[in-house]
């Protein structure tokens, strides 16, 4: 019975998930038509449709001004952004992103779960890295640090989306034990490669970044200290070492930090 409740549970979380995937796609995707769509209806300003994009010399002049529809180009710009499948990604993060910090202030405040406060360091971790992908997505610098960063990102998610589904669960004994080992191996993996990436530039970056997974391992302490039931054995242990190690080689072999260079830039 226990067995079949938790393997129902999983497979809600998943197909929840999924579907918030999809919504996500579909909103970005609809705000793309229904901005296209109205430029192509209103039609277009005369001036906007002489000056071409050179994204190659990258002055004002290659601004484009194609969506703006019949407002001419004017001058400065609060904002810009060309459109183009880049910008459906970059929209499709911001929505992500967005509708995960809404629900989570709805849940703290209105629903008052106020152990949520322990996700708040994850919320900077989170946002530091969409906005760091949007950056590299629209910078078109996509060899240096994008694959490092959604490595970062993705993990990150998993942590917080796994710490979330523990500390929501008043009787803790009803844990699913691998989702506590999913967040130790995760967290502990974040602070090891952040430590070593550590230097005298970066070291108030990392921290500010490694505090959600500190945090997280401190609950994890404490929870396996009080519920003997979640503690791993000596298999377990060896299996969740295997996976995290894979993480880790993954990380090197395919999604490595490289620096700046002064090739970049020439």
């Amino acid at each position: 019975m226990l067995l079949s409740t938790i393997e129902n549970s999983l497979y809600s979380q998943i197909k929840s998930i999924i579907l918030y995937f999809l919504s996500t796609i579909a909103a970005a995707l609809v705000i793309s038509t229904g901005l296209v769509t109205s430029t192509q209806i209103s039609g277009y300003h005369l001036q906007n449709v002489y000056f071409l994009v050179n994204k190659s010399s990258c002055t004002c002049d290659c601004w484009d001004g194609f969506f703006r529809g019949l407002h001419s180009r004017g001058g400065y710009k609060l904002f810009y952004f060309n459109y183009e499948k880049q910008t459906i990604i970059i929209f499709s993060i911001i929505i992500f992103y967005s509708e995960i910090l809404r629900q989570t202030l709805l849940n703290m405040f209105l629903k008052k779960q106020l152990i949520l406060v322990l996700l708040i360091p994850s919320i900077y971790a989170n946002f530091y890295g969409a906005w760091s992908i949007i950056n590299y997505i629209n910078d078109h610098d996509y060899d240096r640090m994008l694959k490092s960063q959604i490595y970062f990102s993705l993990t990150e998610l998993i942590a917080s989306y796994t710490f979330y589904q523990c500390i929501i669960i008043k009787n803790k004994t009803e844990i699913s034990s691998w989702l506590i080992y999913l967040l130790t191996t995760i967290s502990s993996l974040h602070i090891i490669l952040a430590f070593g990436e550590l230097n005298s530039d970066r070291f108030g970056r990392n921290i500010g970044l490694i505090l959600s997974d500190l945090i997280s391992l401190g609950w994890v302490i404490m929870t396996l200290v009080k519920y003997h039931r979640l503690r791993p054995n000596r298999r377990t242990i060896y299996i969740w070492l295997f996976v995290a190690l894979c993480l880790w080689l993954f990380y090197h072999i395919f999604c490595p930090f490289r620096e700046k260079t002064t090739e970049y830039f020439l």
